[in-house]
């Protein structure tokens, strides 16, 4: 019985030790499939493989090929052409017969054939513009737009690396959230087990231990929504870097949410304000993109009016005919074939369209000033948005360093309770709320340093100058 027991001991032994080094190895490759990530590193993964960013950069490549075509147009276009026509019937014309017999009887005709039963014709012919002013326009015309799809690209990436800095910050919030409440309930579990035991030797009463019940279970509710709010973060996290699986990213720990004291707040925003304004509306990727609309639009109007002007060019051709009866022999021989060259100058001068080419001129105008009043609009709102978040980070450093403040007190003050308590001279409804207080102070902080990034972020996109984006890397804490 002695041996049997010691077999079965080791057989249980050694299952406990293979469940081990299973689990180990499990955790080891979940850990190895992690993706851990920086803010800066989150934000130049998406600059890589952004779909957002991969469609503009299409539209830049599109914009390039079509500036190559416009430009193509100024070379001489060459065409060759041939043609070989087997006659089955050859066509037959009559001609009165006086032509080739004066004495022939009036209204009496000849029956003449026309071509061979086999005929060949080929040419090559080269046309060389030398004046065409719409044409000269269009290439300066295909140069703006070029260059409006390149700052089209600019304003993508600064859009996605805001977008994704963005996303990290919440992430980092709601983990900051899901951490918090683990600390209350830890506190709250605590205060229970103590409670249990003082309610045993009589120094409770069963209603401070049912309102730590009904506090434990709200806060468990609320630490599951917490978990789905990061899970739901990852996911449109994972969207914008184009990855599959969620769960495999992960902020690294250096990053922190509430370790504010490097985040970047400008000294004497108000002094600053017109510096950032003017900087706005010179740098913007969306100005930018409204002082090319303007300059197309305005060439879009000078291509209507050279429409008056005259196009001149430069012809030439060198033609090979050839005909031939009886079975076919490419292009004949020298008695059958002929050959013709020619060259010229041609000029092309509109005189009256029925007077629509001063209605396009009309129609291009009006745009224009719709693209010039755009730009103003623009600019005006630019101005007003710069001014509003200068204001809005000034309250967001305030707000940051009292909220750092009152989480000390409330953190202080949780501890006094919780002494009190301890030494039987204080109540449980005073640690509770000392329990509160100090939860709502930890998440209030969060909640600034939150909006502090958040608003520098936004700031930096407002001005036009990203991080990453526009030559530089982020200031704020990794």
């Amino acid at each position: 019985m002695t041996v049997l027991s010691q077999l079965v001991r080791v057989v249980v032994l050694c299952f406990l030790a293979s469940s081990v080094v299973a689990q180990s190895t499990q955790d080891r490759g979940a850990l190895a499939d992690e993706l851990l990530l920086t803010v800066d590193g989150a934000v130049r993964l998406a600059l890589e493989r952004s779909r957002d960013l991969r469609n503009a950069t299409d539209g830049l490549s599109e914009a390039r090929a079509q500036a190559s075509e416009t430009w193509g147009q100024l070379w001489p276009q060459i065409s060759a052409s041939a043609s070989y026509v087997r006659n089955i019937s050859p066509a037959v014309s009559f001609v009165p017969a006086r032509v080739f017999d004066a004495s022939a009887p009036e209204g009496e005709f000849i029956s003449l054939q026309f071509g061979a039963d086999n005929s060949w014709q080929s040419a090559i012919s080269v046309e060389q513009p030398l004046f065409d002013p719409a044409l000269l326009v269009s290439t300066g015309a295909a140069d703006r737009f070029e260059r409006l799809q390149v700052e089209v690209v600019r304003g993508r990436a600064q859009q996605v690396a805001t977008r994704v800095r963005m996303l990290c910050y919440d992430l980092l919030l709601r983990e900051e959230q899901v951490q918090l409440i683990e600390r209350s309930l830890l506190r709250v579990r605590q205060a229970l087990s103590e409670t249990k035991a003082r309610s045993r030797a009589g120094m409770a009463t069963s209603y401070d231990e049912l309102r730590l019940r009904v506090e434990l279970a709200n806060l468990e509710s609320t630490q599951l929504q917490a978990q789905n709010e990061v899970t739901a973060t990852r996911r449109q996290l994972a969207v914008e870097l184009d990855i599959e699986d969620p769960l495999r990213l992960r902020l690294t720990e250096t990053t922190a949410l509430t370790d504010t004291t490097q985040i970047p707040v400008l000294e004497g925003l108000e002094d600053s304000t017109e510096a950032l304004v003017n900087a706005a509306l010179s740098q913007r990727s969306d100005m930018r993109q409204l002082a090319q609309m303007v300059a197309l639009r305005k060439t879009q109007v000078r291509l209507e009016q050279v429409d008056y002007l005259p196009t001149v060019s430069l012809f030439g051709s060198w033609d090979v005919q050839a005909q031939q009866n009886g079975s076919p022999n490419f292009f004949g021989d020298s008695r059958s074939r002929a050959t013709s060259k020619i060259a010229g100058v041609s000029m092309k001068l509109p005189l009256f369209t029925g007077m629509q080419r001063n209605a396009r001129i009309h129609q291009r105008q009006a745009v224009h000033r719709q693209a010039k009043t755009a730009k103003q609009l623009g600019e005006d709102q630019a101005t007003a948005q710069v001014r509003d978040l200068v204001e809005a980070l000034a309250a967001a450093g305030v707000r940051e360093r009292a909220q750092r403040l009152s989480m000390a007190q409330a953190d202080q003050g949780y501890q006094i309770t919780l002494a009190r308590y301890r030494r039987g001279v204080g109540s449980r409804l005073e640690m509770t709320d000392a329990e509160v207080a100090l939860r709502r102070s930890e998440f209030n902080h969060a909640q600034a340093a939150h909006d502090l990034l958040t608003t520098r972020a936004r700031l930096d996109f407002a001005v036009g100058h990203v991080a990453l984006v526009d030559g530089q890397t982020s200031e704020s804490p990794q």
